[in-house]
This record gives structure tokens, sequence and C-alpha cells, in this order.
């Protein structure tokens, strides 16, 4: 984008890719995590519908605890997520790095990332939208993948690529597993009706 400078390429899923950019405006700079559609979904209907949905969604969320979504645009690359910057590693580099050292995270230090967790998601399922109603949010993908531990100590959650919510505009489709198998709830698994409840299920086995 024009206003967002691209620096590298962060990290890299089935759906997208963040970048890190930086914005500079009157000699102040800052940077940003802006996501995008890999060149081969950005004009599918159903990946676009998706990626809005996680703009209005994650948009709709502020804590401190949840990496937020600050703007929405699109160019010739097509549409993008701004989104807060968080200097750390995923919690699951972070699980690889220590059992490679035949070593455990502190428990002082799990029990830490696990609230902060948890006080984001509760952000999450309490979110209301600019009418005031419930979202009804459900992440449905809490995995270590998606929980970003910052060098400042706090832990974030993020990714609502596949969150669904009351009013969104993609809808699931029947039989398709959405999520990590292996921190999913047997509801999920089984797709029966679900709630907020699976997120906690998924956070209990993180």
């Amino acid at each position: 984008a024009a206003r967002y400078r691209h620096l590298l390429t962060l990290a890299s899923g089935g759906m997208g890719r963040v970048e890190i950019a930086s914005r500079e405006q009157q000699g102040f700079e800052r940077l940003y995590a802006v996501k995008r559609l890999h060149d081969h979904f950005k004009d599918d209907a159903e990946f676009r519908a998706m990626f809005m949905d996680e703009a209005r969604i994650a948009g709709c969320i502020r804590h401190t605890n949840v990496v937020s979504v600050l703007d929405v645009d699109e160019d010739e690359d097509g549409p993008y997520l701004v989104m807060d910057f968080v200097d750390g590693r995923a919690l699951s580099d972070i699980l690889r790095a220590t059992m490679d050292e035949g070593a455990l995270i502190p428990l002082n230090v799990a029990l830490l990332i696990v609230r902060d967790v948890a006080a984001g998601l509760a952000a999450a399922h309490d979110a209301k939208g600019s009418d005031g109603q419930g979202l009804e949010v459900i992440h449905r993908d809490v995995s270590p993948h998606n929980i970003l531990v910052g060098f400042d100590g706090g832990t974030r959650l993020t990714d609502f690529g596949i969150a669904k919510a009351l009013g969104a505009s993609s809808n699931t489709s029947t039989g398709v597993v959405k999520g990590k198998i292996r921190y999913m709830a047997p509801e999920q698994l089984a797709f029966r009706p679900i709630d907020h409840r699976v997120d906690l299920y998924s956070l209990g086995v993180v």
C-alpha cells in the first residue's frame, strides 16, 4: 500500500501472509503488521468475505491481550488488514525451542501466558458491535500458532480469520473442519452446534 512500506514477510499460512510494514508521517515512523490474502485468493468471493469478517470482528475487540485490527483497505495487490505489530514470538516457536532443549516452559511463565489468553478470549466473547448487540464471537482456532508472546512480557491472541460471529457474511461449509484438529473440542469435530466453550476447551489443550 502507498501509506505502508513493506519491509519483510513475517509469516505465511494457508489463507494469506503477514508482512511487517512501516508508516512514516511527519517524521514519525511506526511498525505495523499487514495481513494480505495470497494472490490466488484475493479475487475469490468466499475468501474475501472471510477476510472482511476478520476485520469486522477483530476491529470490535479492544483489549490489551488481543491483536487489534486498526485499518482495512485495498490496493492493486488486493485487500489488506493493518494490525498492531507484536514484537515477540508465537507460542508454537517457544514450545518448539524449549522441547529441542529438552526443557519445559517454567510454570510461572506458562500461567501468565494462559492468564493473558483467557483475558483476551473473554474480551472476544463479550465483544459488541456498533449497535451494542453482542457479536457472539467464537475464535475456533485457539492454538499455539495464534498466541503471540511479546518481548514486553504480554501475550496476545491473534488470527480471527475463521472466527464465527453473529452476522458474519461468510458461511461455514457443511462437513468442512476449520481450525487445528488436535486442539478442537469434540462437538466441533462432530459438526455439532458450538458456543464459546469450544475456545475454552482449546485453551485447556494449549
